[in-house]
């Protein structure tokens, strides 16, 4: 715990520490007796007023909150009401170093010395224990005290003679008192380093009283030096009611309806108000001056000219010594200017939720010096953090009559607390962030959505890819089941006819049934190529191109070596065509034959091949039993086969067949570029 607060605990609020404050009164009292009995008090009702006042002022914190604040300044009230009571003139100070002794001059004038003596040590003794303990020791206060006590009695004990350095001494002393107490209060204003931030605000509230007290009292000496007064008696007088009634103000209630910023733009603008209609009217006369002498002739324009010119100076002029003064006594709201735009700036390029909580709630409180942060998002309650400093400043976050939450902020520590300004500057800000929070809510939807089309897209992709494979399968197992059915099921069935002739052949013509037999295994090795064949194409399906018109015609003369059977072929002496195609449109040909030898009750058929720009063309005609097909409906496997095989090939397949008349195939195909 710091000194300062210290001195407020509770253990220390006891009226027992007041005894030194009755001892003081009780002494002035005394005192005035005395010189009321020796000589005539020069007083009037105004000065009587003032120091009713400033006594009153100086009493009420020690009697309503007795503490070592209260005591001092108290103390310091009893002491200046004694002495403004008295009215003094800087025109009275020769009369002490005169060729009379001092104590010649009468008990008033020793009573206005010792009052004035006490004034110094008394303002530096608050200002350093009060708002906090500065690095003035007791030491450094008890022997500020006996300096003080020595000068004033060597100034009543001197001869004449070297009273005039003593007195000099005695009022630099005194001066370099006040300015030590000045110095106090301006350190202690701007330490940003110790919490909390009450003291630092109370710092600067009691720099502002002191100055605008010790104002009037320069002026005045300042109007004596030059032979001129500057300022009113009594104006001078009321003007030391400022401290007492600042001092009282400061110890009761710390910046009661935002007291401090008021001081601080009325002490700004009053030095800015001063200083620059100076400035003003100082350029206007030296230009008005300088232009009449270079162009005479046109003297009120030159006038006019001078005045534009210090008009145009005089608002960067104001804005620069406004700056200055709130750099050099408030930096933190300059800070806090830098910082809020930071901020914003850092708002308007984040979509992000978390990344606009975090700095909201972590780093711009410390970045403003707030003692704590923290954003209440809906549907959590807009209350503040429990076991927290009550909020200084909150704003509720509304988009589009939307509540979305509240933003707090607590004091500032150190510093005084957020201004007018400065919170509608933060209300801009919390605006601004609520607009972010909206952004980022339709940003953080869209992402989910976008995340969401994508895994079901995902899911529909791999939907798709397995279905096309479970296709794939089964296209596969419908080409196997076509091609085994077209080939080596055919051979098979030649196969089962060549062994059962040759076992009727057994005892009737041995030698026959050994040559039907040697055929059926000639056919045998047959459907074993073409199996192997079969799955050679499987594993590394072949992209040469192939003879079609010669895979017929050897097909063909199988079928008249085994079984009989002759075909009659229309082909091309050569057919290149792509190996897929040529096989398929082999085995289409190989299955029709197969059904004219089976079914149609004939031993002749004919095969057609015609190849042109449009495409290949494969007919297979016979002359036998035909069928009826609105009897069978096309549903038969060797013709289904067919069919499918041309459909892959991007063709058509069709039967077209009588009763009695005859069966006629015709495939159509296009050609097969590359």
């Amino acid at each position: 715990m710091s000194d300062a607060a210290r001195a407020f605990s509770p253990r220390q609020n006891s009226y027992r520490v007041l005894w030194p404050l009755l001892l003081l009164l009780v002494a002035e009292v005394i005192a005035f007796r005395v010189a009321t009995a020796a000589d005539p008090l020069p007083v009037t009702r105004f000065s009587v007023a003032v120091a009713l006042g400033a006594l009153l002022a100086g009493l009420i914190p020690a009697l309503l909150r007795p503490s070592l604040a209260s005591l001092l300044a108290g103390s310091l009230a009893i002491v200046g009401a004694s002495f403004l009571v008295l009215p003094f003139e800087f025109g009275d100070l020769p009369q002490l170093v005169g060729g009379r002794p001092v104590t010649a001059l009468g008990s008033v004038v020793i009573l206005r010395l010792m009052n004035a003596a006490v004034l110094g040590p008394l303002a530096l003794h608050l200002t350093a224990r009060f708002p906090k303990r500065s690095v003035l020791s007791d030491r450094h206060l008890a022997a500020v005290y006996s300096i003080t006590a020595g000068l004033l009695c060597a100034l009543l004990l001197v001869p004449p003679g070297p009273r005039l350095v003593v007195a000099i001494a005695g009022f630099a002393w005194v001066i370099v008192l006040l300015a030590a107490s000045l110095v106090q209060v301006f350190l202690a204003g701007r330490d940003r380093a110790t919490p909390p931030a009450r003291e630092t605000q109370q710092a600067r509230l009691l720099l502002f009283t002191l100055v605008i007290a010790f104002l009037p009292i320069g002026l005045r000496l300042l109007g004596f030096l030059l032979g001129k007064p500057l300022i009113n008696y009594n104006l001078m007088l009321a003007g030391q009611l400022v401290w007492p009634v600042g001092v009282t103000y400061i110890v009761l209630r710390h910046d009661l309806f935002n007291i401090d910023a008021a001081l601080r733009r009325a002490l700004a603008y009053a030095v800015l108000s001063l200083g620059l209609l100076a400035i003003y009217f100082g350029l206007t006369l030296l230009l008005t001056a300088a232009l009449a002498v270079e162009l005479p002739q046109v003297r009120g324009l030159a006038t006019l000219v001078g005045l534009f010119a210090a008009a145009a100076a005089f608002t960067p002029l104001r804005r620069r010594a406004q700056w200055a003064i709130d750099r050099l006594l408030y930096p933190e709201r300059l800070a806090f200017q830098v910082e809020v735009a930071a901020a914003r700036e850092a708002l308007s390029g984040i979509v992000q939720r978390a990344d606009i909580i975090s700095l909201l709630a972590d780093r711009l409180p410390a970045r403003l010096g707030a003692a704590w942060g923290t954003l209440t998002l809906d549907p959590a309650p807009n209350v503040p953090p429990a076991g927290q400093s009550p909020p200084a400043w909150s704003a509720q976050l509304v988009v589009g009559g939307r509540p979305l939450g509240r933003y707090w902020l607590g004091p500032r520590l150190p510093g005084p607390a957020f201004d007018a300004d400065e919170q509608a500057e933060l209300h801009a800000l919390a605006q601004q962030a609520a607009l972010a929070l909206a952004y980022a809510e339709t940003f953080d939807a869209l992402s989910s959505l976008n995340r969401e089309l994508e895994e079901r897209i995902a899911e529909r992709t791999a939907q798709v890819v397995d279905q096309q494979r479970a296709l794939a399968v089964v296209e596969e197992r419908q080409r196997l089941a076509r091609d085994l059915h077209d080939s080596v099921t055919q051979t098979l069935f030649s196969i089962s006819l060549g062994v059962r002739n040759a076992r009727g052949l057994v005892r009737r013509d041995p030698e026959a049934a050994l040559a039907a037999l040697a055929e059926q295994e000639s056919a045998a090795r047959q459907a074993l190529g073409e199996m192997r064949s079969l799955l050679a194409q499987l594993r590394s399906p072949s992209a040469v191109e192939v003879d079609l018109a010669a895979a017929l015609r050897a097909h063909g003369a199988t079928l008249e070596r085994q079984d009989g059977f002759t075909v009659v072929f229309v082909v091309p002496p050569v057919a290149l065509l792509p190996a897929d195609q040529a096989n398929e449109l082999l085995l289409i040909a190989r299955e029709a034959l197969h059904n004219v030898f089976k079914h149609g009750g004939v031993s002749q058929a004919t095969c057609a091949l015609i190849i042109d720009g449009a495409g290949v063309e494969l007919v297979v005609t016979d002359q036998g039993r035909g069928f009826d097909p609105t009897a069978i409906g096309g549903t038969g496997m060797g013709l289904r086969g067919m069919r499918e095989r041309a459909a892959a090939l991007g063709g058509t397949a069709e039967a077209i067949a009588s009763p009695n008349v005859g069966t006629t195939v015709r495939v159509r195909v296009p050609v097969k570029r590359g």
